[in-house]
């Protein structure tokens, strides 16, 4: 019986895993679009910023579609990796005589 119940959590937990990669397979790109819509509307930039002591403070402003997609974007990383520096004449670390025992 023990087998049993071990097997049926086993199907299970395949079956879960099988359930979250169909949904992610066909909805991934409407899951995607819908999260970078939420991630816009709540990423306004307030700005609250005090000259001096006597100063009032600066009212907030949210940031527009229009003022964020205007700005230009940061520098992207490149997308090759940096090259490494290579020794040009390395020694070897071990011998074959290390591993002989």
């Amino acid at each position: 019986m023990k087998t049993i119940n071990a097997i049926v959590k086993v199907l299970t937990a395949l079956a879960a895993v099988a359930g979250a990669v169909y949904i992610i397979a066909t909805y991934g790109d409407a899951i995607v679009a819908w999260a970078k819509d939420i991630w816009k509307k709540f990423s306004t930039v307030t700005v609250n910023v005090t000259v001096a002591e006597d100063a009032e403070p600066a009212a907030t402003a949210p940031v527009s579609e229009e003022e964020f997609a205007a700005e230009e974007p940061a520098e992207a990383p490149s997308e090759e990796p940096a090259e490494e520096p290579v020794a040009e004449e390395a020694a070897p670390i071990a011998d074959e005589s290390d591993f002989e025992g």
